[in-house]
């Protein structure tokens, strides 16, 4: 049988005959995923001052990472592991923006950001380290927030960044 999931973090739907492990479209754990019937979107509710600004960063950094990822993507060629590990990691981290600015209540910002660094080795190297200031980031902000939806927010992004850099690990190794 077949059902429809909705990821309580992104609100994006899945059709599938069970829940995937991760949301396949912002990375967020499989707790986060709900039949249809219990979805509720997160961004509603009243943020901190220090939420906002928290919140304005994740924005910023993950603009920054969509547009890096999607450059990296189409500097190697069509099709390749790379080119494919890369757009899905743009998707992922643009979807982890819209976010943020939904539950900043802003529109969302250009994709701007970073360059490839020329070298696959170059540009793997430059992704562990953004997913781990990212990783120390949220972990850091998920220390001080007060709002709920924001506080499942950072502990999906923390799941979803921390499985991005086990991956760039494996593809160094």
């Amino acid at each position: 049988m077949v059902d429809l999931f909705v990821c309580g973090i992104c609100g994006e739907p899945y059709i599938g005959g069970s829940k995937p492990d991760d949301c396949p479209f912002c990375g967020a754990p499989k707790k986060f995923i709900t039949g249809f019937e219990e979805f509720s979107t997160l961004w509603n509710g009243e943020l901190t001052a220090q939420e906002k600004r928290d919140l304005q960063e994740t924005v910023d950094l993950e603009v920054n990472a969509t547009a890096y990822y999607k450059d990296v993507s189409d500097s190697n060629e069509k099709y390749s592991k790379i080119n494919r590990l890369f757009k899905q990691f743009a998707r992922v981290e643009e979807e982890h923006a819209e976010v943020a600015c939904k539950l900043l209540g802003i529109e969302e910002p250009e994709m701007k950001g970073e360059k490839s660094k020329g070298s696959i080795e170059e540009d793997l190297k430059r992704t562990r380290e953004l997913e781990k200031e990212a990783v120390k980031k949220y972990k850091k902000f998920l220390g001080r927030v007060e709002n709920e939806n924001a506080r499942k927010f950072f502990e999906a992004l923390i799941h979803a960044e921390k499985g991005h850099h086990d991956h760039v690990d494996r593809e160094l190794k």
